[in-house]
């Protein structure tokens, strides 16, 4: 264990957002067991597992993780949630990377912009003349074994890199940090490539020309908006910004994510989210309405200046569905946003 790391405290835990536990049920299932005793042992809602809109203590998803890998005797649940979730789920760490050109252009924008990152873990791309290494690395000294964590944290990523470049990335070999187990086989056919275990780090291991693949869903108008918009966002607050001011920082950094939430805004800034609440009504707002503000201009930017679906929007605005994003933004202008977009385009004649 790294002796400068911060020992985790779980008095004061880092929070995760629940999607990380999407897959448990259909894991669970298939390997014929309960998660009910592993729940209760973490003190997880059985809810949770089903809605990824809440936030579950570091130690507590580790827990559940480890008991099931127990309980069921096996020891690669973690890659089994993986398997098990649904597709897309790399939304949650930013829209930007969905439009980049190319699968190095994401990597890049998603370290520089800790998109990939979390306030446990953080990736690092390293890279030589014939290949390069993905690797995750923790910011956080944990006492308990976190192999299943650290199994579904690679799975949930090489599943996020496939789906961008919509298929095969080279992938040359994946690396574990613990010993190997007994069901290495499954875990070599899915990865389709050697799987290596007591290495000193957990990584993905491709080619370097794989970082050259095209993402999919590029589309270098509404890229620029997202990077132009993060690269602002990266410049930080000062001491003197504003409560308000520093509310609508961080709902952008957000953005599109689970984390866009007063739970962990607040906990971001240090405060409980009463107190934030109580803090911003005597300014004479509401983090709501503060967060609708913040969707409604960027969404008038985005219609105004790209090609942008209003599904696409949707989702990068945090919404559940077209539907509830065109509901919304009609209450805020008066009109669709389709007719909205209309109304601001150049008359032709």
């Amino acid at each position: 264990m790294d002796a400068n790391l911060t020992h985790y405290d779980k008095n004061r835990p880092l929070l995760m957002s629940s999607e990380i536990l999407l897959g448990s049920l259909e894991a669970a299932d298939e390997l014929g067991v309960s998660v009910a005793p592993s729940l209760d042992l973490a003190q997880i809602d059985a809810r949770q597992l089903v809605d990824p809109d809440q936030f579950i203590p570091l130690h507590c998803v580790v827990t559940f993780l480890n008991d099931m890998a127990q309980r069921s005797e096996c020891a690669h649940f973690g890659f089994l949630v993986g398997l098990k979730q649904p597709p897309n789920r790399f939304a949650r760490v930013g829209q930007l990377v969905k439009f980049a050109s190319t699968l190095n252009e994401a990597i890049d924008d998603a370290l520089r912009f800790s998109l990939l990152n979390s306030q446990f873990s953080r990736w690092e791309l390293e890279s030589d003349e014939h290949y390069a290494t993905l690797i995750r690395r923790t910011r956080v000294a944990y006492d308990e074994p976190m192999i299943q964590l650290q199994t579904l944290a690679i799975t949930l990523v090489y599943k996020a890199m496939v789906g961008l470049v919509g298929g095969s990335i080279g992938l040359q070999q994946v690396c574990f940090s613990y010993a190997p187990h007994g069901h290495q086989h499954r875990m070599k056919g899915y990865f389709d490539c050697p799987v290596h275990f007591n290495q000193p780090y957990n990584a993905l291991v491709f080619t370097r020309r794989a970082l050259q693949l095209p993402i999919t869903t590029a589309d270098k108008k509404v890229y620029s908006l997202i990077k132009a918009q993060l690269e602002g966002l990266a410049k930080g607050l000062t001491r003197h910004d504003d409560l308000i001011t520093q509310v609508v920082h961080h709902i952008k950094q957000a953005m599109g994510s689970r984390y866009c939430s007063l739970e962990f805004i607040s906990q971001t800034m240090g405060a409980h989210p009463r107190t934030l609440q109580r803090q911003l009504a005597k300014q004479g707002v509401t983090f709501k309405q503060l967060l609708n503000r913040v969707r409604q201009g960027l969404a008038e930017e985005y219609l105004v200046n790209s090609s942008i679906s209003v599904a696409e929007l949707s989702i990068f605005l945090g919404y559940r569905n077209a539907s509830a994003f065109s509901r919304a933004f009609k209450r805020e202008s008066g009109l669709s946003p389709e007719h909205w977009k209309l109304s601001k385009s150049p008359a032709e004649f």
